[in-house]
């Protein structure tokens, strides 16, 4: 009978989980990386820089410290196109209504087809959802951008 009571005391210890996830922004912060372009004048560095090819950029800045991207990847299909996934984290107590699309490249980096529509996600509070395109071309795709913002 002790050890009944023992184990339901236990149970009154257990610690109340916050809703996953839980996002540490200062940390998602320090990991944004930004490259410089192709210098405008020989032998002197970008003014500019710019996300890396093949990720996602958040570019409205509403939303940057409300999203983290928790991943972004590209394969290529059966019929030779490529298909980027990424899955998009809502870090708020709210829900976020957020438009995405993609830009393929070819490998000279210059866009080897017309941007994608824009596409809505539903992003109900401290959930994510995933976000896919898949390109008109089929071996000229090499590289890829997804832009992300808030719907608007």
């Amino acid at each position: 009978m002790a050890g009944l009571a023992g184990i339901a005391a236990l149970g009154g210890c257990t610690q109340v989980q916050e809703p996953a996830p839980i996002c540490n922004m200062a940390g998602i912060a320090a990991q944004r990386q930004l490259v410089a372009l192709p210098a405008a004048a020989p032998n002197e560095p970008s003014p500019l820089l710019e996300m890396p090819l093949n990720s996602v950029s958040i570019t409205d800045y509403t939303v940057m410290n409300k999203l983290f991207v928790r991943n972004v990847v590209a394969q290529r299909t059966p019929t030779g196109t490529v298909k980027v996934v990424s899955q998009i984290v809502n870090c708020t107590d709210y829900p976020l209504n957020v438009e995405a699309r993609t830009q393929f490249y070819d490998q000279a980096q210059a866009p080897s087809e017309q941007v994608s529509a824009w596409k809505r996600l539903n992003l109900a509070p401290r959930t994510f959802n995933t976000y896919s395109e898949n390109s008109i071309g089929t071996r000229t795709v090499q590289y890829y951008m997804v832009e992300l913002k808030e719907t608007r």
